[in-house]
């Protein structure tokens, strides 16, 4: 579905709804408009969207030909939209662009191509006979929008004042509330279900169930029971004096996820997923892991639960995560080592799809992190946003206020996810996510996807990438495991486009002095994905205020990095 916000005025909000995913923004130029704008505010607008796909339609209502054609001279417009009578009879002037014609109920002039031009339908009734696609507009609301496009079956939709706070001001929040009712897959222009025709009908089956069984209010009953009685949530806020004094600051909590049943904050989406499956009658669960936590989570709610359990792991990473896979083992699951590729995380997505493509009948893939083909984001994150919610509610308690910072490492971007979405509605919050930087910049030397990967499509979504020259999906590398993968949760992709949020790197040598300094100074060993949020924290210090309340999500702890730790010489023990 195409979406077009018709009657932009400022290049602030052309940079938004471009980030958000529009297709198509709408710049009115004739004087009986709230909405029209000069040349010089149109050209500043055409400058921001440059590096986004939306396109830039000039809309006509009374201009001549000659008008028409100097500002699409100046402009360079991408699409020209054709209103009245004057605009409409000089259409063979413009037929080198794309066109949308604006249908009066009388026979659509043979200029126009349905190879490249649309025909938008305001007061009259689409005609679905023709070979064009088309628009449907006017009085298009969220409360009609669905019931409209069930009824008329456009190719897109064009909006204004439906997104108006008032007559001419367009309203951000309508229009990510549009966007959300109308591509309900996506986050703004990321994710979707990029899959092959064999899996979309297991897609919709869980969609279906999330929707009618995790949603409802028995499944969340008894899902809060097991957060409390067998994961231990809440899990604490701790102040860590200590490490803020080393850093020259004064307040920075931690949201200890390291404190669950399992040691890190993967249970509570592995437990949500899979109570799920046991609900659809699923009878066999299978799961990717990289730093093995994912793993030893779902392994762990398969056995409480009773069903069968295979894990999928890159034989690196079996490896450099030995205790993680005596675990598996010992809970019952069954752990596979992948040899191909890299052998790391996103081999290990690559085997557990292909193993779900031919079992879905009774197996659910229990993915990981909040990324893949939808609904696997949405499920995540709701399952995850118990971090946050909690969050949110002690530090209020404990500070009588709100954090200033949260910071989260980001690898698909789970944990992280989980901590923002209470954060996310409060502006003033800052958010910022930590990739691993590795140990350089070049290709297959880090896993920062926000600062060298590019849009693409993996593992069933359209996120940003570490590619190749040529495309190809390149190797990555971090010192941790689970932050070692070439794309990141779509969600992420939407708060960095959109500029909610912020991501930075951390080296593995920063990661392993964070590692060190938390351990020293708290009695706290933090995951070595953890580290990495810490490490950052501990680069920005100097340049915060001595009293900025600092939020840290501890996704893990890090008793499964010590052996690979010391058995490389990475870390020293005093004797």
């Amino acid at each position: 579905m195409l979406i077009k916000i018709c009657g932009i005025t400022t290049p602030e909000m052309a940079r938004k709804v471009a980030a958000s995913g529009v297709d198509y923004i709408g710049l009115l130029f004739t004087k009986h408009s709230p909405r029209q704008i000069d040349l010089a505010t149109a050209k500043q607008i055409c400058e921001v969207v440059k590096d986004y796909d939306t396109q830039v339609v000039g809309v006509f209502f009374d201009e001549s030909q000659e008008q028409i054609q100097a500002i699409d001279a100046a402009l360079s417009l991408d699409v020209i939209q054709l209103h009245g009578d004057a605009p409409r009879a000089a259409i063979a002037n413009f037929t080198h662009k794309p066109i949308i014609y604006v249908a009066d109920g009388k026979a659509l002039p043979a200029e126009l191509n349905p190879a490249k031009d649309f025909i938008l339908y305001e007061k009259i009734t689409p005609d679905s006979t023709i070979p064009f696609r088309y628009f449907i507009a006017g009085g298009i609301d969220k409360d009609n929008v669905l019931a409209r496009i069930a009824e008329a079956n456009p190719a897109g939709v064009d909006l204004s004042s439906g997104v108006e706070i008032t007559r001419g001001v367009k309203d951000y929040g309508k229009i990510r509330e549009f966007l959300a009712l109308v591509k309900p897959t996506y986050y703004g222009a990321f994710g979707g279900m990029y899959v092959p025709e064999l899996l979309i009908e297991p897609l919709h089956d869980l969609t279906k169930a999330y929707h009618e069984i995790a949603l409802g209010n028995e499944f969340q009953a008894e899902f809060i029971n097991l957060l409390k009685n067998y994961v231990g949530r809440p899990t604490a806020l701790t102040e860590v004096k200590n490490f803020a004094k080393a850093i020259g600051l004064k307040h920075v909590y931690l949201k200890r996820e390291d404190l669950t049943h399992t040691g890190a904050h993967k249970i509570n989406n592995a437990l949500g997923q899979c109570l799920l499956a046991k609900k659809m009658g699923k009878t066999r669960i299978i799961a990717e892991t990289g730093a093995g936590q994912h793993g030893v989570a779902t392994a762990t709610a398969c056995a409480m639960l009773g069903l069968e359990c295979k894990v999928y792991m890159g034989d690196v990473d079996v490896k450099r995560q030995a205790p993680n896979v005596a675990k598996m083992r010992l809970l019952g699951a069954e752990v596979i080592s992948v040899t191909d590729g890299s052998a790391t995380l996103k081999d290990a997505v690559n085997e557990a799809l292909r193993d779900w493509a031919s079992s879905y009948e009774t197996t659910h893939y229990c993915l990981g992190t909040a990324l893949g083909p939808y609904p696997f984001p949405q499920i995540c994150a709701r399952f995850q946003s118990v971090i946050g919610n909690e969050a949110k509610a002690q530090f209020a308690e404990q500070t009588g206020s709100k954090p200033d910072l949260v910071i989260a490492c980001v690898g698909g971007g789970s944990n992280a996810i989980g901590v923002f979405q209470a954060f996310i509605p409060d502006e003033e919050i800052k958010l910022v996510g930590v990739e691993a930087g590795g140990y350089g910049t070049g290709v297959g030397e880090n896993a920062a996807r926000f600062q060298s990967g590019r849009l693409g499509v993996l593992h069933g979504n359209r996120t940003y990438v570490l590619q190749t020259q040529d495309g190809q999906i390149a190797d990555t590398h971090s010192v941790s495991a689970g932050l070692d993968y070439a794309a990141v949760g779509p969600q992420h992709s939407d708060l960095f486009a959109t500029g909610r949020a912020s991501y930075d790197v951390a080296s593995d040598q920063e990661a392993l002095h964070a590692f060190q300094l938390l351990t020293s100074s708290e009695g706290i060993i933090p995951a070595l994905e953890s580290s990495h949020a810490l490490a950052y924290l501990i680069r920005i210090a100097k340049d915060l205020p001595s009293d900025c309340k600092v939020l840290v999500n501890l996704s893990g702890r890090g008793d499964k990095d010590l052996p690979g730790l010391l058995e490389r010489g990475l870390i020293h023990v005093a004797h």
